[in-house]
This record gives C-alpha cells, sequence and structure tokens, in this order.
C-alpha cells in the first residue's frame, strides 16, 4: 500500500472520518490498529520484526529504567548492567538489518536468490533507528520509558512515518498520541494540500524525470558526455521530489491527524555549504548519527585520552580525533544505505567534503567568495555525491566518467533528448516542475510561505489537483529510497 496508491488513497479516505467520530480516548488505539493494518498489507511476515524490534526495545527501555533509579543510591554493577541491556538491544535490533541487508546484498553479487529468498522488510532501516533512539535516550536519562507496550508500539509503528521516516524522536512524538484531537479544518487543509504537493512531487516531476534517466542509465554507452551530465543533474531532482514528495504526504497526513512530525527537508538546494546542506536534506538521518553516533564517539575514554595528548600539538594535529570520528560516522550512514562499495564511497566522500569544509571555516578560506557562488559550488559536489549513491555500481560510475571525457558533445544532441518514449512536451512539463519546485522551496527558505488564506489554499489544491491528474506518471512506480 504505497502513498501513491489508490488503496492509500481508499485507506485515507476511510480512516480520517472514523478518527474524528470516535472518542478522544481511542484516537490512539485506532491509530495503532491502522498502522499495523497498514503494515501487514505490504506483507504480513514483516509484522514479525517489527514486533521483535518494538518488544526488545519497549523491555530494555522498563529495565534500564529500574537501572536509572537504583543508580541514584549506590553505582556498583549498575553502569555495566546498564551497557549489558543497551548492547543487547543494538544487537538484536541491528543484527536483524545487518541480516536482511547482508542477504540482500549476498542474492544482488552471487546469485543466491534462489537459496536466500528473503525479502528486507518494509522500513526496518528507519523504525529501527527510531526504536533505538528512544532506548539510547532513556540509557541516557533523557526521557522515561512508556509502561504501555500498546502505547510504545504505535510510536514505533505510526503508520504515516516509519516506512521511510522521517526519524522521530520519542519525546516529541509520543505526547501528541494521547493529546485531544478535534476536527480542525484549517489544520485538516493544510495536511491535504500538503499530501497533494507531495503527490504532484511524485507523479509530475520525479516520475516523469525517472522516464528519461532510466533510459539513458540503461544504455549509457549510447549517449554524448552533455546529455550523461544533463542526466546525472536530472537524477538529483528526482531524487529530491520522490524523497521530499514522500515526506510531504507523510507530515500532511499526520497534520491531518492533528499531530505534528519532523521536517526532512528544508530547502537544500539553497545551501552554501556541504555542511549546511546536510542540516536541510534528510536531516533527521543526519541529527540521529550526529547524536547517536558522532557525539558517544567523542567524548568516548579513548577519544578524550587521544585529544589530551594532542592538545598542545599543533592545531592541525589537534584536530585529528574529530577527523576520524567524522569519517567514522559517515562510514556507518554509508553502510545503513547498504553493503554495496558505491554506497560506502558515497558516505566516505561526504566526510571528507564535511572535513574539507571545517579547515576552510576554521581558516577563513573563501570567505569573501560571492554567495551565489558558495551555493552552486555545494550544489556541483551533492550532485557529484547523489550520483556516485545512485549508480548501480561503482564500475558503472567509472564508465560514466570516462564516456562523459570521451565523447562530450554530441553532434545530434537533440535527437538524443528527443526519443520515442520521451518528447519535447515532457521537457516542458519537467523544467515548469522543477521551476515550480525550486519557487516554493526559495518562499519556505525565506520563511515567506505561510498561506493562510482557505479560499487560497482551495485554489492551490485544485491547481495541484489539476496538475497531477493531466500531468502525473501513473502505472507502477515505487518511491526510490525504499531500497535502502
Amino acid at each position: 500500500m504505497l502513498f501513491i496508491s489508490l488503496t492509500f488513497i481508499i485507506f485515507l479516505i476511510i480512516i480520517f472520518p472514523i478518527y474524528f467520530v470516535i472518542s478522544n480516548k481511542f484516537k490512539w488505539i485506532f491509530l495503532l490498529i491502522c498502522s499495523y493494518i497498514y503494515y501487514g498489507f505490504a506483507n504480513p511476515k514483516f509484522l514479525i520484526f517489527l514486533i521483535i524490534s518494538t518488544i526488545s526495545t519497549y523491555f530494555v527501555g522498563i529495565k534500564l529504567n529500574k537501572l536509572n533509579k537504583f543508580e541514584e543510591h549506590t553505582r556498583k554493577n549498575v553502569n555495566f548492567q546498564k551497557k549489558c541491556y543497551l548492547i543487547l538491544a543494538l544487537i538484536i535490533n541491528l543484527g536483524l538489518v545487518f541480516c536482511f541487508k547482508q542477504i540482500n546484498f549476498i542474492n544482488n553479487n552471487l546469485s543466491l536468490s534462489f537459496i536466500l529468498n528473503l525479502a528486507v522488510p518494509l522500513g526496518i532501516s528507519y523504525y529501527t533507528l527510531q526504536a533505538l533512539g528512544y532506548t539510547i535516550d532513556v540509557y541516557r536519562k533523557v526521557v522515561k520509558p512508556e509502561t504501555n507496550i500498546a502505547k510504545y508500539a504505535l510510536f514505533v509503528s505510526y503508520f504515516p512515518q516509519f516506512v521511510m521516516g522521517p526519524i522521530s524522536r520519542f519525546n516529541e512524538l509520543h505526547y501528541q498520541f494521547f493529546e485531544k484531537h478535534n476536527f480542525n479544518k484549517e489544520q485538516f487543509i493544510y495536511g491535504i494540500r500538503r499530501i497533494l504537493y507531495g503527490f504532484f512531487k511524485k507523479l509530475v516531476i520525479a516520475d516523469r524525470i525517472g522516464i528519461f534517466t532510466t533510459t539513458i542509465y540503461s544504455n549509457y554507452n549510447e549517449f554524448s558526455g552533455t546529455t550523461l551530465v544533463l542526466t546525472i543533474i536530472l537524477y538529483t531532482f528526482q531524487l529530491y521530489a520522490d524523497f521530499s514528495g514522500y515526506m510531504d504526504i507523510a507530515i500532511g497526513v499526520s497534520q491531518c491527524f492533528g499531530i505534528n512530525i519532523r521536517e526532512n527537508f528544508k530547502s537544500p538546494f539553497f545551501s552554501k555549504s556541504i555542511q549546511e546542506f546536510w542540516t536541510r536534506w534528510h536531516i533527521t538521518l543526519y541529527t540521529w548519527f550526529k547524536d547517536y553516533v558522532f557525539y558517544p564517539i567523542i567524548f568516548s575514554k579513548f577519544f578524550k585520552k587521544l585529544h589530551g595528548y594532542l592538545k598542545n600539538k599543533n592545531q592541525l594535529i589537534s584536530i585529528f580525533p574529530i577527523i576520524i570520528a567524522i569519517m567514522i560516522v559517515w562510514f556507518f550512514v554509508g553502510l545503513w544505505h547498504g553493503y554495496q562499495p558505491h554506497y560506502i564511497a558515497n558516505g566516505l566522500y561526504n566526510g571528507i567534503l564535511i572535513v574539507i569544509y571545517m579547515f576552510i571555516q576554521k581558516y577563513n578560506i573563501f570567505k569573501n567568495l560571492n554567495v551565489y557562488i558558495k551555493t552552486l559550488f555545494t550544489f556541483i559536489v551533492v550532485v557529484f555525491g547523489i550520483f556516485i549513491l545512485t549508480v548501480p555500481s561503482l564500475t558503472d560510475l567509472s564508465n560514466i566518467l570516462h564516456r562523459i571525457i570521451q565523447y562530450p558533445i554530441s553532434n545530434n544532441i537533440l535527437s538524443e533528448l528527443n526519443m520515442s518514449t520521451f518528447l519535447f512536451y515532457d521537457w516542458w512539463i519537467i523544467v515548469l516542475g522543477i521551476i515550480t519546485l525550486l519557487v516554493v522551496d526559495f518562499l519556505k527558505y525565506k520563511n515567506k510561505l505561510n498561506i493562510q488564506n482557505i479560499k487560497l489554499n482551495f485554489v492551490i489544491m485544485y491547481a495541484l489537483l489539476l496538475a497531477i491528474v493531466v500531468c502525473g506518471i501513473f502505472g507502477e512506480t515505487t518511491f526510490i529510497y525504499l531500497r535502502f
């Protein structure tokens, strides 16, 4: 039941009225039932792994809370026990992710699907991080654990966001489930508008670009460097429209329920540095790794000792521990996407860029550089990073780069762009779609997109619906980030 399917639309049409009719004290139970129905619709077997993740982190959270209380009186063996329980939760949950991704990697590379015929459970990479974030927060005494396992299960499985994120924090999302949520016309309209904008991004922009990029990438040896460069740039917009479109639908659906979940994108293409970009793109993943991987590494005993040893050396050597921590984190970010070498290469590429930017910032290099040049340069390095992430393999990456250098210009570029499956009519839609995307993002970037007029919202919704019906690409399609 993908967000862009007719089944999902019918699902929403059924549950929205029921949600606002039933008593407030039963709304969270209804959301829990809907979440498990939604997930079970994809594959009932996947529910087993969702339940394992929920139960393991729930009981570990309860045990950690008991040890936290005991710790106030005596520290004897308590810290050791807490670490053991935390490690147990990490082993169970990350172990499942590792096993399934390892099996997927083996199937893809060694053609053993006839032996290992197991699909990666939908959303396991996302709800696992969310559940482990909760466990770590209980370990750190940042939050009190939920004692009702059904209420905790809703936090892990809340259907608008657990398949592809955003990755929510317990202290931000959990309490909202149990507040009073009476029907709010303005909020519901904003939610529907956000949903329609997500559909517009996905069906009109991303999937139409996808026709072109799929054709080019599947036969890249037949096209010139100019067309390949254009394809790489367009794929960046395709990925953004695809992924942020999903987020718009997720946030919009949740907003209709009266529940606010985290933004995952904030006008990323207007970033002036790679560091700023990662505070605007896939925000919840970046902040999760920062809070739960980077900081524990930096503040670990080993790194504290290493920093203490190097701090009296020259400035370049003294920041060496931070560089190591950054590269470790981005290695794991790459690994989170998958075990293929190009995923690891993408993670290390981003880590290296952030380290370079750290030196640029430290020594005020390019401080007088024009802001538009900074934005353009950031966009270029981001495009190449997404190219590394989404290309099928490092071999394909090398071959495409070689083709770009060897055959940079075509004598018949118009025929390459105007194919039987992709006409100039499609180019007009893509250009107008990308312009719309960037204008809306720019208005958000400048905090000038706060449309409260109800009539104007209806006009926007009608325009979006018309664009989707007339220009949308319908059929068998999925979201790109579901592969991770």
